[in-house]
């Protein structure tokens, strides 16, 4: 005959508490864990996603001065062509021809989206704790915006600008100007002509338009020209920030 010890229901009792308590552990411990793991990836996630900022607005930078000397270059020229075509007697229309030419060109300006899509498409921004970070990145894009207005009213002044030189330039001389195979090591691959050369028209109305539309051009240039210093300074400015917020 086999004797049981009686039961003793204090005992199950702390067991059952025991095995809710460590039962109970368990899951925040797993929940901890993967909180944790989480937070890891989105960190991660972050020093990424900034990281490929950083790139793109180097690059933003690097094409932005670029523009910004094409511009100033080109605003020199347009003042030596108001000068000449304002002259009460037209001479030197070999530079006339040239100086008509270079205007004609356009340099236009367009930021890297790469990261910046990134950041957007994949829900990105949620990531960044550094909230003034997000704020210069919508500052940032707020002038680039104004940028990329000022170069289509750019393309719609040279439209007109070329209208008017038309009535001005003789288009037989004015486009053997230009051969990318052969004048390689002119500028825009435009040479300037050896010797002066007769204007399709003298008119002063012509004239007059012409010196209107190289105003109008410069104008804009310059206008365009100090929202892209803002911009490559503002770029800058935010490359320090995530570079610091990088290193913490």
């Amino acid at each position: 005959m086999h004797i049981h010890p009686p039961h003793k229901s204090g005992s199950d009792f702390k067991e059952h508490i025991l095995h809710f308590f460590m039962l109970f552990m368990a899951v925040v411990l797993g929940a901890l864990a993967e909180n944790l793991r989480e937070n890891y990836l989105d960190k991660t996630k972050e020093k990424e996603y900034l990281s490929s900022l950083v790139g793109d607005l180097g690059h933003d930078g690097i094409n932005l001065s670029k523009c910004i000397k094409a511009r100033a270059e080109k605003t020199e020229v347009g003042n030596k062509l108001i000068n000449l075509l304002s002259q009460e007697k037209i001479t030197n229309q070999k530079d006339i021809y040239y100086f008509t030419r270079l205007m004609t060109k356009l340099e236009t300006f367009e930021g890297v989206d790469a990261a910046l899509n990134q950041l957007q498409f994949s829900d990105g921004f949620r990531l960044i704790e550094n909230k003034e970070i997000i704020k210069k990145i919508n500052d940032y894009l707020y002038i680039r915006k104004s940028v990329y207005a000022l170069n289509k009213t750019e393309e719609e002044i040279l439209i007109q600008f070329r209208i008017a030189s038309s009535k001005v330039i003789k288009a037989g001389i004015f486009s053997q100007m230009l051969n990318v195979e052969k004048n390689k090591k002119y500028k825009y691959f435009i040479k300037p002509l050896d010797k002066d050369e007769d204007l399709f028209s003298y008119d002063k109305t012509n004239l007059n338009d012409l010196v209107y539309w190289t105003s109008s051009e410069n104008g804009n240039q310059s206008t365009n020209m100090n929202q892209m210093t803002l911009l490559k300074n503002k770029g800058e400015e935010l490359i320090e920030l995530i570079k610091s917020d990088l290193e913490e």
